[in-house]
């Protein structure tokens, strides 16, 4: 309670240091003025002088109203409550005086008038009025009583002392205060420089977080958000300006090979190299992004016509399949490029981006190391490629798929030595499905693993029937996809299903084609080997396609050489397909291997190659591909013969 009667009554600020004095030393002035003047007054009650305690208790309630005034005006007025102070002292001092018949005496009367006058008009100005007061009243007091002239003198001396006293405490809180306010532009200017250098830093990291969200962290090429970011306002700018925007969807042709040959950090390497190259055959304005893996992405805008577009295909192309040089090792790579043009057709971004892409798909399925153009019938091709699949992965459940057999037959004693399992897809609604239209999609989905598998099972089943039976089918060819020798647990597979089904390892032949073999030789020599180990037979199918290497075809455990129909269609008319057709014969006899040629469909192919000691014959001269249950029938035929 204390605190708050010598308080000013307002909140200040930090920095109102010299304010706030002023207020604080003015309001307890007057309060120690009206105690004073309360003590004299009831004193002079008691010494019957009843008029001067009159003027005392006047001036406590005027010291009242001020201490009212000064809290109730605001902060800036407090000039104004020292003036009143100043008029009602001299007022008082003069009302004092003649009462007391012209005697001055020492009282509180000057330290009000001249207190006030310190607060308005400063040290200097109060200190040399206190004097011109104290000599005045000197005099004065000379005409009454002169011998109490000292003892008068030296009751002013309060009153000096309150003035230096007040201004001693002023200047030291200038002081103060000047050494606050230094303590505060020094914080002030410390916490800016660390704020700015927080800020600076804050900025830095939002600089480096917003660049990793938008840039591959490989190529430092823009990623797929901030590429989708660039197109968005191409589209709006093309949209309003009529300008030409065409997007190139960049795959690299078969580059896990790359991966699963020389590892990831060698692949790597490539698609920084690729990215080089691809920069190197846009302008500047165009924009690169690898959305992912080994796919790129051009936004080209503002060009002329068709012809540009191809053109700089054309040399993304060429740059990418020139040599690699990394580690002392020599690489090619390809690529297939889809091209997509923006038109008034399309109307989002992401349209402009997966018809790129359809088109790109439609590249590597003319061949690869190409581009092409998008055309609405891709969409029709790719959503029919999409319904395929999915009725696909229910196909096998749905007991959809079923396994043809096509007799192998000996050309000289025409008798059936064996067969090739071919599957064929039954679909509820398209009907019979060509292996040519499923086989590449299985595979490309990673299905073929399990239609492989079901083919190989069934056919163990049906093989292990037909022995029960009494007939005799010969061998059964089991056609062997890529994936199904790179598992590792293959060789397990194999061995389970011939103990399931009960089917002999004698009568089974594996089919494995040349470019399979040639992907990853040393591996598929040593399985081989393993499957050999059983008791399977191992052919090589579609000979003579790849890029066969004798070196290793001496390593491998094979008992049988396929020679691919492309030869036999032309023979014997067509020189060249009958000199390779007549090498792969002889490669065969000097390997000590059997050999058959599969595709024939006409006497003429088939004297030609009895002619040459190729007796092995499969095709449509002797049998199509048939069911089971046909299979069967003929089986029991030629046993009645």
């Amino acid at each position: 309670m204390l605190k708050n009667i010598l308080s000013s009554g307002f909140t200040f600020k930090k920095e109102e240091y010299e304010l706030k004095t002023k207020y604080v030393l003015l309001n307890n002035l007057i309060i120690i003025l009206a105690i004073s003047l309360t003590t004299a007054g009831l004193f002079r009650l008691l010494t019957d002088n009843y008029i001067q305690a009159m003027i005392d208790f006047s001036a406590i309630f005027i010291g009242s109203f001020l201490i009212f005034l000064l809290r109730k005006m605001k902060k800036g007025n407090y000039k104004v409550v020292a003036y009143i102070m100043v008029f009602s002292s001299a007022s008082l001092i003069l009302v004092s005086y003649y009462i007391s018949n012209g005697v001055i005496n020492i009282n509180t009367w000057f330290i009000a008038l001249i207190i006030p006058i310190f607060f308005i008009l400063g040290y200097k100005i109060a200190l040399f009025m206190a004097f011109i007061f104290m000599f005045m009243i000197a005099m004065l007091n000379l005409n009454y009583m002169p011998t109490d002239t000292v003892n008068q003198l030296f009751g002013y001396v309060p009153l000096f002392l309150s003035i230096i006293f007040l201004h001693i405490y002023e200047y030291r809180f200038y002081q103060f205060t000047q050494i606050l306010r230094d303590i505060n532009n020094n914080l002030e200017k410390k916490v800016k420089e660390k704020t700015l250098e927080r800020t600076n830093v804050l900025e830095e990291q939002k600089n480096i977080l917003d660049y990793q969200a938008h840039h591959d962290v490989l190529t430092s090429l823009p990623n797929r958000t901030k590429f989708q970011k660039v197109i968005k306002k191409m589209m709006n700018y093309a949209q309003s300006n009529d300008d030409n925007l065409s997007i190139l969807f960049i795959d690299l042709d078969h580059f896990k090979n790359i991966n699963d040959s020389y590892g990831h950090d060698i692949g790597d390497k490539v698609l920084q190299i690729t990215a080089d190259r691809i920069l190197n055959c846009i302008r500047k304005e165009d924009t690169l992004a690898r959305f992912g893996g080994d796919e790129f992405v051009v936004l080209i805008n503002n060009y002329h016509d068709k012809s540009d577009i191809e053109v700089i295909a054309g040399n993304i192309i060429a740059c990418i399949s020139k040599p690699l040089e990394i580690d002392t090792m020599t690489m090619f790579v390809s690529c297939s490029i889809g091209i997509s043009i923006y038109d008034e057709t399309i109307r989002t971004y992401t349209d402009l981006i997966k018809y790129a892409d359809t088109a790109m798909y439609k590249a590597k399925e003319n061949g690869r190391n190409r581009y092409k153009f998008y055309a609405s019938n891709m969409t029709e091709l790719a959503f029919e490629k999409v319904l395929m699949e999915t009725s696909m992965r229910f196909a096998l459940d749905k007991e959809e798929f079923i396994v043809y057999y096509q007799p192998q037959v000996d050309g000289k004693t025409k008798s059936i030595v064996g067969m090739e399992a071919l599957v064929r897809w039954n679909h509820p609604k398209m009907g019979l499905i060509s292996p040519e239209t499923f086989i590449p999609l299985a595979e490309e989905t990673g299905l073929i693993l399990a239609l492989d598998q079901w083919v190989m099972y069934t056919g163990m089943r049906q093989m292990k029937s037909w022995y029960e039976m009494g007939v005799s089918p010969g061998k059964l060819s089991l056609n062997i996809s890529a994936r199904q020798l790179q598992q590792e647990d293959f060789l397990e597979v194999i061995k389970r299903m011939l103990v399931e089904t009960e089917c002999k390892a004698k009568w089974i032949e594996l089919e494995i084609t040349e470019s399979h073999i040639i992907e990853n030789v040393l591996d598929v020599i040593e399985t081989l080997h393993h499957i050999k180990a059983l008791g399977i037979s191992i052919a090589i199918d579609d000979f003579g396609t790849g890029y066969s290497s004798l070196s290793y075809l001496k390593k491998l455990p094979v008992d049988k050489l396929k020679i691919d129909q492309s030869f036999i269609k032309d023979i014997p008319d067509n020189k060249e397909d009958a000199a390779i057709t007549n090498a792969m014969i002889a490669i065969a006899e000097s390997l000590n291997l059997q050999v058959i040629a599969e595709g024939v469909e006409t006497l003429k192919q088939q004297k030609y190659l009895l002619e040459h000691n190729c007796n092995l014959i499969q095709g449509y001269l002797y049998y199509m591909p048939m069911s089971s249950k046909k299979m069967e029938k003929i089986l029991k035929k030629v046993k009645e013969r």
